[in-house]
């Protein structure tokens, strides 16, 4: 999987959290969507960070 599809399928998920965030019926439906936004935010962090890394590797070597 190359690094646009990874950070595509993050930003899908991220849509599809904040659907689910705006048709939730009761407040941990909302707390349980947001959740699942944060830990997508998160991955793609780690996942950019990674390939800033990598790509500074590469750079300075």
């Amino acid at each position: 999987m190359d690094k646009y599809q990874e950070i595509d399928e993050i930003v899908q998920e991220i849509t599809e959290e904040a659907v689910n965030f705006k048709d939730a019926a009761e407040p941990a439906e909302e707390i349980e969507a947001l959740k699942e936004m944060l830990d997508a935010l998160t991955r793609g962090s780690k996942l950019v960070l990674e390939k800033m890394d990598q790509y500074n590797d590469r750079r300075y070597r």
